[in-house]
């Protein structure tokens, strides 16, 4: 199936979905209710002029994810010196152009994954395709056609994609790509071959192999070293796990939303956003609706690691801080791991310690701007990788651009 998607936009140069057949269009998602993500005039109203309070110094909230409790402290979250560049994209949600650097056109990316060799691939939402950049900054289309959506398993411009938010990389190269609006996980080969590895494109709840299995607009994935495929399901509110035979089970979470830490079994989440798995093979999932980060450990205990549910954002050290919208999720070989906190236009680090502290951007004002972290802006970042440098990708999706964050 192919269809056509329009391509205008809003005052803010973010593209306005429309299709009825999209459950989760972006003009009906709600950032911190049901679905997926906001309108960007409204997300960019709620943040623009720091509407959302934090303080670097006391700290308030810290309790348990089955209950509540209180207390305070002081900390001094660290800065992480570091700058901000663009890597690709005009900043223009016009069609799909390829090109180099700053020539290359982007219509809201979503995700981003860089491989060992320094390619960058993204989940270009509203041109429903994945792109490659290469590690001299060339863009070009891996599969999926600017401004056209369906469900066209092929090669290359053959196949189909609706609205992709997440995109991973296995140990042989392949690609797998989150579809959202099409409640499936797709998989590239090198060739730029495109399948589709589970989920079909009507949402639901089903566990078992391939096209029998069901998702409810699937936002991120990621493949660990066995070549096992861990799926944030959004709308179902749960972490699935695809074998590598291609069965899909139920890895954590109830279906019903709510915030629960303990074994996977009862264990709950509400619109997880991100998923990334460390060398150890723990999970890290960006929670979005309970504005936390959890970690699900290889014997399946849940944790918060990061956060907790009130809505105001406070950085400090683990269960004290808060994030208004933790959005996308990356980990470094040492076992930092680094957060998009979205509505507040911020990438965040967590230290091995487990404190938080502001990578890159100003809190609550978003914009675009080069520079140092201190200065440097975004606009709603979504997804984040890094790679073995510690260099960041960042999918800045009200910008149109694919930004660096290079560690100073």
């Amino acid at each position: 199936m192919t269809q056509h998607r329009p391509q205008d936009c809003s005052s803010h140069n973010v593209a306005q979905p429309t299709d009825p057949k999209e459950p989760l269009g972006l003009k009906r998602r709600h950032f911190m209710g049901t679905a997926l993500a906001l309108d960007a005039a409204a997300l960019l109203a709620a943040c623009n002029g720091g509407g959302v309070g934090w303080s670097e110094g006391d700290i308030a909230g810290a309790g348990s994810a089955s209950g509540s409790g209180s207390g305070s402290g002081s900390v001094s979250p660290p800065n992480y010196p570091c700058l901000v560049s663009t890597w690709a994209g005009t900043g223009a949600n016009t069609p799909l152009t390829d090109g180099t650097g700053a020539t290359a056109t982007f219509n809201t990316p979503y995700g981003v994954v860089v491989d060992s060799s320094g390619q960058v691939y993204v989940a270009d939402f509203a041109n429903h395709a994945v792109r490659k950049i290469s590690p001299q900054g060339v863009v070009s289309t891996l599969a999926g056609v600017g401004g056209v959506y369906g469900t066209d398993n092929g090669t290359g411009a053959t196949a189909k994609f609706s609205n992709p938010t997440g995109v991973a990389l296995d140990n042989s190269g392949h690609v797998y790509v989150a579809d959202h609006a099409n409640h499936a996980v797709r998989k590239i080969t090198p060739q730029g071959v495109v399948s589709t590895l589970a989920g079909m494109s009507l949402k639901g709840y089903v566990d078992g192999s391939g096209g029998t299995a069901k998702f409810n607009a699937p936002s991120s994935v990621v493949v660990d070293s066995s070549g096992h495929v861990y799926v944030a399901d959004y709308g179902n509110h749960l972490i699935r796990k695809i074998s590598p035979a291609g069965v899909v089970s139920t890895l954590a979470g109830m279906r019903a939303a709510g915030y629960v830490d303990g074994t996977v079994g009862t264990a709950k989440f509400d619109g997880p956003s991100g998923v990334v798995v460390d060398t150890s093979g723990n999970l890290y999932v960006a929670d979005q609706n309970n504005r936390c980060v959890r970690q699900i450990t290889p014997a399946g205990v849940v944790s918060t690691l990061a956060g907790l549910r009130p809505v105001v954002s406070v950085y400090g050290t683990g269960t004290a801080s808060k994030y208004t919208s933790p959005f996308g999720i990356a980990v470094d070989h040492s076992g930092q791991v680094y957060v998009s906190d979205s509505i507040n236009c911020q990438i965040c680090k967590i230290s091995l310690g487990g404190v938080i502290g502001t990578l890159a951007g100003v809190f609550g004002f978003p914009g675009y701007l080069d520079g140092s972290g201190a200065t440097a802006r975004f606009s709603i970042p979504f997804g984040i990788d890094v790679d073995s440098s510690g260099q960041l990708y960042v999918a800045d999706y009200g910008n149109n651009r694919i930004r660096k964050i290079t560690p100073i």
